[in-house]
């Protein structure tokens, strides 16, 4: 029941380009790294975003992402 309740407010936060769990913005978050779909981004509490290239929206990443990242900007 709480994730109903939280899920709509971190959809929210992400489309304003805005991390969930710190609510700092992602666009000042250190580049780790690339994938196929874009950048790998750290935020400062720790949790890992992809930020879409093409489309400039943040995702949280993925395991399959963190295996296959390659390091460097």
């Amino acid at each position: 029941m709480i994730k109903k309740l939280i899920a709509p407010l971190q959809k929210l936060l992400m489309q304003k380009k805005i991390c969930p769990a710190c609510t700092r913005p992602l666009n000042k978050s250190k580049i780790i790294g690339t994938v196929k779909d874009g950048k790998l981004v750290v935020c400062g509490c720790g949790r890992i975003f992809v930020l879409n290239k093409e489309l400039l929206i943040y995702r949280r990443a993925i395991d399959s992402d963190l295996k296959n990242y390659t390091k460097g900007q």
